[in-house]
């Protein structure tokens, strides 16, 4: 057994649509944790100060952690470790990756105790409208969740090694190890610790995010710490490719303490219904836009280093396509069963109806904006991969400055579901910018190529939501909807209908990406057969 699970994890992954499959299989699973998590704290604690404060506290080291190493992993270090296992000696890519840890390590470890001493002093000013004992406790967890950034800020290093080489099961399923960590805050240190167990929860994931992905890279040959320099060459790269990556997360981080500013100022509870809607709208989006983005990117990387624009349009192209094809269904189950999905995942123990409206009110109105949302990881990576970071950056901030513009008109008048408006047209912003500069740079992306499969996505989601809200209502008058049991089956068997129908479409439109798709399960599920290496294989998870 040990054997086993030591190939699993070493095994390379061949092609973008295997790729796709093992992280899409992975972030299935570490979404389903995901939301096993949020019942288990919102069952817990419900919409109120702790979970608010709970929330609140990711944002100092979500801001660090972003800002330095996001920066560096997205737009620098895969592009360069890459070139370098291409290029060059395995030892040279080695001694890269070994400096870059190094580095992390350190700033990372000055930055946190920086943040930690300052804590009483910065937390303020994100949530101005928390006092007394729930700010304190604010102040406490973001201390605490401070030394999960280091952990993760290493294994986000190690994570680059793995996707560069291919070896995608480590890296895909370490989220789900971090998910299972907080829940073990949740159930286990909470009881023993008070509130602050949920910091310590977040450490231990964080701990063991690192360690799975250290194992396998160690494994293959990643060196513990190198030399601490900047003279490096490829170290020195990475530093120039990553300033404008980190000058644009940095505006997104500061967009996000804007946005909790605004929200700490509304009722109690209003941070975690927001932070609900926001998890339960990205379930789908790290399923699909994420896996195809993480999995097309190296690739996108090796076509841009030679110039290989036909090649680089096509693997983008594929991708995008099946982003399409699985994105727009899933709008539309959020937007129609909205209410059952809320009460089903989250409505237990202390989350009361008012707070399950409020979620579902948010959650429909991100599910607007879920297609821009699903389309901005991948083409984000197609500048990185051309090494264009620039462009991301100041696409970003015109987004930004868009949600900002929006939120501080809606906020006060629609509450959270204003912020949720202000957030998805900013999404809209973006992905258009986003796609008019990738035209602009690199010709035609096959625009017109993709409105049958648009087409086809539209015209299945609207019998989806049709076919589902039909079923919902049926159901809906068979039972009283009073227990967990009823609510579920009526949201089960909407959504196996309205799926059925999105079906029934693409198979009556004789849909390529289902034919693709269907038949990449298969592969993988069934048969196991290797999947050949090629941009034309991004088909499906």
């Amino acid at each position: 057994m040990l054997s086993f699970l030591r190939k699993l994890l070493h095994q390379e992954t061949d092609g973008v649509a295997a790729a796709a499959f093992i992280v899409g299989a992975a972030s299935l699973a570490s979404r389903l944790v995901g939301l096993l998590r949020d019942r288990v704290l919102a069952a817990t604690f419900g919409a109120g100060d702790v979970l608010d404060a709970y929330y609140a506290a990711f944002r100092i080291p979500d801001f660090l952690y972003n800002l330095v190493i996001l920066g560096a992993l997205s737009a620098a270090f895969i592009p360069v470790f890459t070139e370098y296992m291409e290029t060059r000696t395995k030892e040279d890519a080695w001694k890269l990756a070994s400096r870059m840890l190094s580095m992390v390590s350190v700033v990372m470890a000055v930055a946190c105790v920086g943040l930690f001493l300052f804590a009483p002093q910065i937390v303020p000013l994100t949530v101005p409208g928390f006092t007394g004992e729930k700010l304190g406790m604010t102040i406490t967890l973001s201390r605490v969740m401070l030394l999960s950034t280091f952990f993760l800020a290493m294994s986000a290093v190690m994570g680059g090694v793995l996707q560069s080489l291919r070896r995608f099961f480590a890296f895909s399923i370490a989220p789900v190890l971090y998910n299972i960590g907080i829940i073990f805050g949740a159930v286990v240190l909470v009881p023993m610790m008070g509130a602050v167990g949920l910091g310590w929860g977040v450490v231990v994931g964080a701990l063991f995010h690192f360690l799975i992905q250290a194992f396998v890279a160690r494994g293959l040959g990643m060196p513990t710490w190198g030399a601490l320099t900047i003279r490096d060459a490829g170290v020195h790269r990475i530093l120039m490719l990553m300033g404008p990556r980190t000058a644009g997360l940095a505006v997104a981080q500061i967009n996000l303490i804007i946005i909790l500013a605004f929200a700490s100022s509304l009722s109690q509870g209003s941070v975690t219904v927001l932070n609900f809607a926001m998890n339960l709208q990205y379930v789908p989006i790290g399923l699909f836009a994420i896996s195809f983005a993480v999995a097309a990117f190296p690739q996108l990387s090796r076509f841009a280093a030679p110039q290989d624009a036909a090649s680089f349009r096509k693997a983008l192209h594929d991708a995008t396509r099946m982003v399409l094809f699985l994105i727009l269904p899933s709008a539309a189950i959020l937007i129609v069963l909205r209410a059952q999905i809320v009460r089903v995942l989250l409505g237990a123990g202390a989350f009361d109806w008012d707070a399950t409206i409020r979620t579902a009110d948010a959650l429909a109105i991100f599910a607007f904006s879920l297609l821009p949302q699903a389309l901005q990881p991948l083409y984000a990576r197609a500048f990185y991969a051309l090494q264009q970071t620039w462009t991301p950056f100041f696409i970003g901030v015109a987004a930004e400055i868009v949600n900002l513009v929006f939120a501080w008109f809606f906020y006060v008048r629609f509450g959270v579901a204003g912020l949720a408006a202000a957030f998805s047209i900013s999404a809209w912003v973006g992905m258009g910018l986003m796609f008019w500069q990738l035209r602009r740079k690199r010709g035609s992306l096959g625009l017109r190529s993709l409105w049958p499969s648009y087409g086809t996505a539209i015209l299945g989601s609207i019998a989806l939501m049709v076919s589902a809200y039909f079923a919902r209502t049926v159901i809906g008058t068979w039972y009283p909807l009073r227990t967990l049991w009823q609510v579920s089956l009526q949201a089960g068997c909407a959504a196996f209908v309205g799926c059925a129908a999105f079906i029934g479409v693409a198979i009556l439109c004789k849909s390529p990406e289902w034919r693709e798709l269907s038949e990449t399960i298969r592969r993988r599920v069934w048969r196991r057969a290797k999947v050949t290496e090629g941009a034309g294989e991004a088909q499906g998870v």
